[in-house]
């Protein structure tokens, strides 16, 4: 299969496109990509969380249900009142958070709730591709910082890591069992965004801390991450998507999506970067933790480069600068225009990059 190209207001123009998890952080700024790109967008998900991105700057929506992904019900009503051409899933418990006080609970809600939703789509009758998001954190620990290809294998850690090469399983597992249906996983790295809630995550622990102007405390400031821009990520879930519903998309349906080699830097390059848009900024080493997370983890994106075209548009200052923007632009803006205006000039930028190639 050649390269292919997501042509900005053509494939996604009119489309109608099912975000589970539509509330959380990346899906937001999804469905204001979508929208922005002339998508019919739907949700489902759970209530948004208080002050949450989505409760603050709500995109527009043609319709959406508030209910947990693990009511096979539900989510069957839905996929028959919006009757979607495809469907993007995001629901899940999305964090580290929680892995050793509620695992049942993760697994509930990443494994049988991802098997609930394709059990829905296979029993309703219809042809609904579907791109499952899962996680870099599915793969086995230990690899001695090699880059993590499609191939390479899964392994076991704490919980949340565990349910998402549980989860991934579980949908390509439809993918073989059912050639009817179309079901590819996208494993992605860290984001970085404006608009992230959880004070749990460096990024918007930073941020919340210098535009606060508190000092801000760092853990493993030497540990190495993948940080990449949200709307870079959500670029490769949407180009996922039209091949998937295309059906040129042949073998294997998993891809990575992970930052160019620039992104992966230190918990100290990250705040270093940041701060240097906060006049004042300080941070300072707090306690060294233990997570059950590695050292150091990359991933191999070339497969996603050759058969889909998709590349990082933006460098990790790039993608340190739109989050500080962000921060900053919430003093003098509602949430809503500033994502607007930002979903809007990344897809000019990727409009340019194509009309370039």
């Amino acid at each position: 299969m050649g390269v292919q190209r997501l042509k900005q207001g053509s494939f996604y123009r009119g489309r109608r496109v099912l975000v589970t998890g539509h509330t959380g952080f990346k899906g937001t700024w999804l469905c204001w990509l979508l929208s922005a790109l002339g998508a019919e967008v739907y949700g489902y998900a759970l209530a948004p969380a208080s002050g949450s991105l989505y409760e603050t700057a709500r995109p527009p929506m043609a319709g959406e249900v508030l209910a947990d992904i693990r009511n096979r019900a539900d989510v069957e009503g839905a996929l028959a009142r919006f009757q979607p051409a495809l469907v993007i899933h995001l629901a899940a418990h999305a964090y580290l958070d929680g892995s050793y006080e509620f695992p049942a609970d993760i697994f509930a809600a990443n494994v049988m709730g991802t098997v609930g939703l394709l059990e829905a789509i296979r029993k309703s009758g219809r042809r609904i591709p579907a791109v499952v998001v899962t996680s870099d954190k599915c793969y086995a620990q230990g690899l001695e910082g090699k880059p993590c290809q499609e191939t390479d294998p899964f392994g076991a850690a704490e919980a949340y890591s565990t349910s998402k090469a549980c989860q991934d399983l579980a949908a390509q597992c439809y993918s073989r069992s059912f050639p009817a249906m179309a079901v590819a996983t996208a494993r992605a790295s860290n984001t970085i965004g404006g608009g992230d809630g959880n004070k749990t995550r460096l990024v918007p622990h930073l941020l919340d801390c210098f535009a606060g102007g508190v000092p801000a405390k760092l853990r493993n400031p030497d540990f190495v991450r993948p940080w990449q821009y949200v709307l870079d990520v959500l670029w490769g879930y949407l180009m996922l998507g039209q091949v998937l519903s295309e059906g040129t998309l042949a073998g294997d349906t998993s891809f990575n999506f992970g930052p160019a080699p620039d992104g992966f830097q230190t918990v100290g390059r990250v705040a270093e970067g940041l701060a240097a848009h906060f006049p004042g900024a300080r941070y300072e080493l707090g306690a060294r933790g233990s997570t059950g997370e590695t050292q150091l983890l990359r991933l191999d994106s070339g497969k996603a480069h050759r058969l889909l075209g998709w590349q990082p548009l933006y460098t990790l200052d790039e993608t340190l600068a739109q989050a500080a923007a962000f921060q900053m632009g919430l003093a003098h803006a509602p949430a809503a225009q500033l994502c607007r205006e930002q979903a809007a000039r990344y897809l000019a930028q990727r409009q340019g990059e194509e009309v370039q190639a």
